[in-house]
């Protein structure tokens, strides 16, 4: 029996499992390539936010990230266990920022031509014009966000 004409409008125009595709499809290029170092995309996107802002409140990275402030402590919480970022108390002692430390630093740079390899497998993969859109995309999201 064939599917409703409400669930093939679904399968055909359905944005959200498109994107999840895509994030499925990127996400496992990328970790795959920093299975190595022993972290994932996800985390390496807090050290980098961190690094290039920081020292930042955790709400702030989560914001920035569009991340779920849980997940993001608890990838943050992984970090500074390897020492890779700190988490230091506001004058306050009320909450805390987060921070690069060296190490930190140091993996970044070792992870700089993984990284490289990968953005250019997938655009490989995906087509200029659709790194295009997506780069675009996200740029006006980040750019209403702010």
């Amino acid at each position: 029996m064939p599917a409703p004409a409400k669930v093939r409008q679904m399968a055909r125009e359905c944005i959200a499992v498109r994107v999840r595709l895509l994030n499925r499809l990127i996400t496992g290029v990328c970790d795959d390539g920093l299975r190595p170092f022993g972290v994932r995309v996800a985390q390496v996107n807090i050290l980098v936010a961190v690094a290039h802002d920081g020292p930042l409140p955790p709400g702030e990275v989560a914001k920035r990230l569009v991340m779920d402030k849980s997940t993001l402590s608890r990838d943050a919480d992984r970090l500074i266990a390897n020492g890779w970022l700190t988490a230091e108390p506001t004058d306050d002692g009320r909450s805390h920022t987060l921070g690069i430390t060296p190490e930190g630093l140091d993996l970044l740079e070792r992870i700089h031509p993984v990284w490289v390899a990968g953005q250019k497998k997938l655009a490989a993969i995906l087509g200029a014009d659709t790194v295009g859109a997506i780069s675009g995309t996200v740029n006006d999201l980040w750019a209403k966000m702010k």
